[in-house]
């Protein structure tokens, strides 16, 4: 009795498992749920695989955009960002059409975003990121994820910033002022509204100092309050005139 029991129950697991195989009639939109049911259960690989299939066998569809974003997102899910940013791509650029585009754009960023490595390294993807995140802000000005990417452009451009200073802090370290100034100036410069501005001018009297060129170092401190008079370094600003002041009378 129980293996019959054991036996009925299989059968009835097999049907039900055969019920939700693809079908040949099935519509695109069947096949289409079909494959969103797997994302939902967080089952990316097949879904990417099965969401592959609705583009390839349904291209005309009105479905086959959502196939190839949620391509893309399976793709993201599984933290594969450089796959995905081509399937995004794909979307972008081969169904420009699509009301989907404008979240393909912002996702595209986000796949840059994430490959952005710490500032000391190379910074390729971070500027990938930025120039995607401003063309998203570019052709979408109203969408209500704009301050999001704006943001994000804030933050990927500080760790910009944070490059050049260390390299000038580099430079420093090892004497070679010339170029700890250029860098200093290139934060200055092209990330003036970035946190390490106010370090990068700071950089810049320590490095005048360390030349023993005291006028450059105190014209430095006079900009650096005009500029930054809220800025954490101020007391040691006070400090390093006090230095130039105590050096200009000898």
């Amino acid at each position: 009795m129980l293996r019959a029991i054991i036996f009925f129950t299989l059968i009835l697991l097999l049907i039900g498992c055969s019920g939700n195989k693809p079908r040949p009639e099935w519509t695109a939109s069947q096949y289409y749920h079909y494959a969103l049911d797997k994302f939902n259960d967080e089952d990316y690989f097949e879904a990417s695989n099965e969401f592959t299939v609705v583009v390839l066998r349904y291209a005309g569809s009105s479905v086959a955009d959502s196939a190839q974003f949620y391509i893309a997102e399976s793709h993201f899910e599984m933290d594969e960002y450089i796959i995905a940013a081509v399937e995004y791509e794909k979307l972008i650029n081969n169904m420009s059409r699509s009301p989907l585009v404008p979240m393909a754009q912002l996702k595209l960023a986000e796949c840059y975003y994430k490959l952005s490595p710490r500032p000391p390294l190379d910074q390729k993807y971070t500027h990938k990121a930025i120039r995607e995140y401003q063309y998203f802000i570019e052709e979408n000005p109203t969408h209500k994820l704009k301050e999001d990417a704006e943001k994000k452009i804030l933050e990927l451009r500080a760790k910009l910033a944070e490059k050049k200073w260390i390299s000038a802090d580099i430079y420093r370290k090892m004497r070679k002022y010339k170029a700890a100034l250029i860098y200093f100036d290139q934060v200055l410069e092209k990330y003036y509204d970035s946190p390490w501005a106010d370090d990068a001018m700071y950089g810049k009297m320590v490095t005048y100092i360390d030349m023993e060129d005291y006028d450059s170092a105190k014209a430095e401190t006079i900009k650096f309050n005009q500029q930054f008079p809220m800025s954490d370094l101020k007391e040691k600003i006070k400090d390093i005139s006090k230095e130039i002041e105590k050096n200009n009378k000898q």
